[in-house]
């Protein structure tokens, strides 16, 4: 059998319950029963561990022990609560009964990659995919997030000044590149929000991810709706709260609001959520301002500034990140960059948190 110590979130045995010695004999198919043992990293068993599953409770004993029966079958998250606070693994109560092997505290890995500013370009898109994809092998909880400005709102900077035909074209084309590379949020630029015609509102209509922007407010039909933030879910129940700021653009039907005074009016997916990130394009200068001003905030991955921090920077406890950007005109040298940030929780606490960027121009080994 495949044992683990110290599993981020993976259950390190899971199997149907060959021996019900130690069980009530419950056998009744709608339901299921879960017995199991608490082990530290060292392999020793810990005693008064509280495991709640669906609500229901128990403690291991001193063999680190326990079990529950008249569980209903499905899915499910089991907490266990102990002296160095709660942590969390997803178990299936698909079996008539269940044996468990655990680790206490619980390890969570969390990998945000990153990049802003590619202004209608989008070079090495394959290699791109091949770095995200080994991401996700390796880690189970893996996001993709842009922070803005993939259009290119200057028409005398398309390669056809003013060819409006030229900018539906590539703005498509940025939108279905990054629904093939498998995006996962992004807060819209200046440049998206300054939109042109009703190509712009199309192209990101087209968007197989979530659009966030909590200070903006659109009135007009040439730009979709954004939501404030997004909620995202690890893979053991944690969750991971995506606020998006922007400059915006002035523009009839778009209008801004203050970005730190918006950032506060949601302080309260701190406290809500397991990790708050800021997902921003305001610059890097404004990305410390916020840092300072709202220390509630976890992590900060920003655009805007064009600013390439090759390590993210702790700015008031918090992660500040950005991984540059090219310039506003089409360039098929330039290379990707992409930043990698790493959270590790052990159980709901932050032990680690830090950040690096990459270049996307030949294939680098994964960190």
């Amino acid at each position: 059998m495949k044992s683990i110590v110290r599993s981020p979130f993976v259950l390190l045995l899971l199997f149907a319950c060959a021996d019900c010695s130690r069980t009530s004999g419950f056998t009744n198919t709608e339901f299921t029963q879960v017995e199991g043992t608490i082990r530290d990293n060292s392999g020793m068993e810990l005693s008064n561990i509280t495991v709640v599953i669906n609500g229901r409770q128990t403690k291991t004993d001193d063999e680190g022990y326990f079990h529950l029966d008249s569980l209903e079958r499905g899915n499910a998250s089991i907490e266990l609560h102990g002296a160095e606070g709660i942590g969390r693994y997803a178990i299936d109560l698909d079996d008539t009964s269940l044996s468990l092997d655990l680790a206490y505290p619980v390890l969570t890995t969390i990998i945000l990659l990153h990049d802003n500013d590619q202004h209608f370009d989008y070079n090495f898109k394959e290699q791109v995919i091949d770095k995200v994809e080994e991401y996700r092998a390796r880690f189970e909880n893996v996001w993709l997030l842009n922070t803005g400005d993939i259009f290119v709102r200057h028409a005398d900077r398309w390669p056809v000044a003013h060819d409006t035909t030229f900018y539906a074209e590539r703005s498509r084309y940025m939108i279905e590149t990054m629904n093939d590379v498998g995006y996962d949020v992004m807060v819209p630029g200046n440049h998206e929000f300054d939109y042109i015609g009703p190509y712009t509102g199309n192209s990101l209509r087209m968007a197989t991810f979530s659009m966030v922007a909590a200070n903006v407010d659109v009135a007009t039909n040439k730009l979709p709706l954004f939501d404030p933030y997004t909620i995202l879910a690890t893979d053991n129940g944690m969750s991971v709260a995506v606020l998006g700021l922007s400059v915006g653009r002035n523009k009839p039907g778009v209008s801004s609001r203050d970005i730190i005074e918006t950032a506060r009016i949601y302080s309260h997916l701190a406290e809500e959520n397991d990790l708050f990130v800021a997902l921003t394009h305001i610059g890097y200068r404004r990305d410390r301002e916020l840092a300072e001003q709202v220390p509630v905030l976890d992590v900060i991955i920003g655009g805007h500034s064009h600013t390439l921090l090759e390590t993210a920077e702790m700015v008031n406890g918090v992660l500040v990140a950005q991984a540059g950007g090219g310039g506003h005109h089409l360039d098929p040298e330039k290379p990707n960059w992409l930043g990698i940030i790493k959270v590790v929780f052990e159980n709901d606490h932050i032990i680690e948190k830090k950040g690096n960027v990459i270049t996307i121009d030949e294939m680098v080994a994964v960190e």
